[in-house]
């Protein structure tokens, strides 16, 4: 759940589904382009097993991964919605990016993980102007055969890390 209010310069907003490393892939390229957040916010699914592995591998590589960026004590927090509720998603990501945004200096929305609607609604909301978001990512794999590797073994002809809100003029 999201906690009492820290600033912070960037905060990184992103779901977690079945492939930890769409999380993890996309920070680490948009970290490696110098957008290194502080807070990580990982919208997650309680009560499933198979997800519930997920955020804790996103947490540990994290964890090692920020402070090779310069932040030694990431903040990583989880807050919870129900996947198959289409709307609730979009009021939860609301929520989430309304909250955050008060929060953070710098707003990032990643779009790459989750189902195909969660990252739909994710586009839609990253054009809201009053959110004022720094990017929206796509971080897009050309082969699936990478999906569950890591960021320095996927060759960088196989993946692009796109900026949806300038792609879109936002």
């Amino acid at each position: 759940m999201l906690g009492a209010p820290e600033a912070v310069e960037r905060c990184w907003v992103t779901v977690v589904g079945w492939s930890p490393m769409a999380v993890v892939n996309t920070i680490w390229a948009a970290c490696e382009q110098g957008v290194v957040p502080q807070r990580v916010v990982l919208l997650a699914t309680p009560d499933e097993p198979s997800i519930e592995r997920s955020v804790q591998t996103v947490e540990r590589y994290l964890h090692a991964l920020l402070p090779a960026f310069g932040v030694e004590n990431p903040a990583i927090v989880r807050h919870p919605f129900e996947e198959d509720n289409l709307l609730g998603f979009g009021r939860t990501l609301a929520h989430v990016l309304q909250t955050e945004r008060k929060r953070a200096q710098n707003l990032v929305l990643d779009t790459t993980a989750g189902r195909k609607y969660m990252s739909a609604v994710g586009v839609a909301y990253g054009q809201r102007i009053e959110l004022n978001l720094e990017k929206v990512y796509y971080n897009h794999l050309l082969s699936q055969r990478y999906a569950d590797v890591p960021h320095p073994l996927i060759p960088r002809h196989e993946q692009r890390l796109y900026d949806l809100k300038a792609m879109l003029g936002g």
